[in-house]
């Protein structure tokens, strides 16, 4: 391990320019103290602000929790007053009182207005009786309800099986059949028997304003974007602080079991504790907002650390510069020398090492300079050998085949086409001079071809149909001299002769296409296979007939060698149709090949 930190150390500092290790040292030694100065700071920081910011956020829930369990506690006691009101409790046990109509409705006058002043605009907003749906007043909706509506309630089920002083419950808890108001909150308690107290003769409920409880809730919310909820005993939601999407609140196991008890989850803080009515309050903290301040504080003191990095930065590319500068330009030098441009440096003051660099530097560009000179002429002569011999051996090749042509028509007594040959041959060897010159014109060069074809027309018959189609703008394109004629021999030999007939049409043809010439030499002969072609390419020849093969593979590099890496000959063939042969090339005039 240590040894591979060593070497990558190492390579870092041969591969790293002189300027950059002179910035990376003193941003190194700026920067990492104050890095280190401003982790432990902002540590330390966070910790103290979140501590503060969860100590606030605890304070606020205690003071709303006894705040509201003192509301609950006052309600509580005010139906312990309705309750253990024998007036209330004696009508209800006084079968004979719905035989007094009169009697019975002094006594709904007497109940109505103790109900009514236990209503108040600050905790109570309605107080209902459930009664024996035997009285008249029992429909009455506004302080009186029928017993009956009791019997399916969630709610007072509960409250029976419990035996519970007093239940608070929700708007869905007290039943469809119940009359109730959604945006109320229910204290229901059991009016009992004084002489059995198992036996309830009525039911008492307390109607809370949701909303003065909601106001009661936000009070714990002292951190921005908390929630205070009010759950029931499944842990749903009866009330938050403010309109949310929760339906449930996901306690622990132990808030079961737990008056109070905090608790943390990966993006929320929790404060729980349980209240008298068996209901809970849940104050729910985003942890993003608890550390909102640390975050703050972390980002402040980064963009201090980000304003020296800055600072220390120009000052370290200042100094940097002013060090390496001539280191620079050397450097720059030597990366156009590369490139094949050999300029020399000014010469500057200085006799230290970089001084020395430069006039070293400053010798070499001369001779290198000298010497490629000297190596271009020779790169010249030694092209123009090159292409020369390339030419030297198309020529004897033809001649050969043409004094083999003179030689089986002289065995064949045809002296009169003797004659023909020998003047065709003659001004087709006097185009093949041409004064020296290894570039001709593609209108000579065709005129070259032309005088091949008479010599074949003379042999074969005039059995071989030959058409040239140029554009005139493309017959003065320079272009090496016998380049076409080896390419019409096979087109004669390998095509035209291998059909039946023994006869056929040569077609060749000229076009210009984004600034690169095409020349096309179709035939209508038998074809070749690609294997063939392959041969043919690389010089060999299987052909019964003969032909120039070794002349097509010299055709191609004489063309390289001519115009370049974009010069190209392809041969395109399908046995029994015919062979197109295309040869691409630039744009060029002949000075400049």
């Amino acid at each position: 391990m240590i040894f591979s930190f060593i070497q990558m150390l190492r390579k870092w500092l041969y591969n790293t320019k002189l300027r950059h290790k002179i910035m990376y040292t003193y941003l190194m030694l700026i920067m990492l103290p104050l890095g280190f100065y401003q982790f432990i700071a902002s540590e330390k920081m966070s910790d103290i602000i979140i501590n503060h910011v969860t100590y606030s956020a605890k304070q606020g829930f205690d003071q709303t929790y006894s705040f509201l369990n003192y509301r609950v506690q006052r309600i509580a006691e005010t139906t312990n007053i309705l309750v253990s009101n024998t007036t209330i409790s004696d009508l209800l046990m006084d079968k004979n009182v719905t035989s007094d109509i009169n009697r019975e409705l002094q006594e709904y006058k007497n109940l109505k207005i103790l109900l009514r002043s236990m209503q108040d605009s600050l905790d109570i907003s309605r107080v209902i009786l459930y009664v024996p749906s035997a009285f008249i007043f029992s429909n009455e909706t506004e302080n009186f309800l029928p017993l009956g509506e009791t019997k399916d309630s969630p709610c007072f089920n509960r409250l029976d099986e419990s035996h519970a002083k007093y239940l608070w419950c929700s708007a869905p808890e007290l039943g469809k059949n119940a009359s109730h108001d959604d945006t109320s909150l229910y204290v229901v308690r059991s009016i009992l028997d004084p002489n059995n107290y198992a036996n309830p003769i009525g039911q008492l409920r307390v109607d809370v304003q949701a909303e003065t409880i909601r106001t009661m809730l936000r009070k714990a919310n002292v951190v921005r974007n908390s929630t205070t909820y009010l759950v029931d005993q499944n842990h749903e939601v009866v009330l938050a602080s403010d309109p949310v999407a929760l339906n449930t609140v996901d306690l622990p196991e132990a808030a079961d079991d737990a008056v109070s008890t905090t608790w943390q989850t990966k993006n929320n803080y929790y404060l729980y504790q349980k209240l008298p009515s068996n209901w809970g309050m849940v104050t729910v903290i985003p942890l993003h907002e608890v550390v909102e301040q640390s975050h703050q504080l972390r980002n402040d003191l980064l963009f201090i650390l980000l304003i020296v990095t800055v600072i220390a930065y120009l000052l370290a590319y200042l100094f940097s510069f002013s060090v390496t500068r001539r280191v620079t330009q050397l450097t720059s030098r030597l990366r156009d020398v590369q490139n094949g441009n050999l300029i020399a440096l000014a010469q500057t003051q200085g006799r230290d090492e970089i001084g020395e660099l430069i006039q070293t530097y400053n010798y070499m560009i001369e001779q290198i300079s000298s010497m490629n000179k000297e190596h271009y002429r020779l790169g010249q002569e030694v092209k123009n050998a090159e292409l020369k011999a390339l030419q030297s051996q198309i020529n004897p090749h033809f001649l050969y085949n043409t004094l083999d042509l003179i030689n089986w028509m002289a065995d064949s007594g045809l002296n009169t086409d003797i004659k023909k040959v020998v003047k065709a041959l003659a001004r087709f060897y006097k185009v093949s001079l041409s004064s020296g010159k290894d570039v001709i014109t593609l209108r000579e060069e065709l005129q070259h071809v032309s005088f091949y074809v008479q010599i074949q027309n003379i042999r074969f018959e005039n059995k071989i149909d030959f058409q040239i189609d140029v554009p005139e703008e493309l017959l003065a394109h320079p272009i090496p001299k016998i380049t076409l004629q080896p390419l019409v021999e096979n087109a004669i030999l390998h095509g035209i002769l291998g059909r039946t007939q023994r006869e056929g049409s040569i077609f060749i043809r000229a076009y210009l296409e984004e600034d690169m010439v095409h020349l096309i030499i179709k035939d209508d002969g038998v074809g070749m296979s690609q294997s063939l072609i392959e041969d043919m390419m690389a010089g060999i020849s299987r052909s019964r007939l003969g032909g120039s093969s070794f002349g097509v593979k010299n055709v191609g590099e004489r063309i390289r060698h001519y115009f370049g890496e974009p010069a190209k000959l392809m041969y395109r063939s399908v046995v029994g149709v015919g062979t197109e042969v295309e040869i691409t090339f630039p744009l060029t005039e002949e000075d400049e090949l």
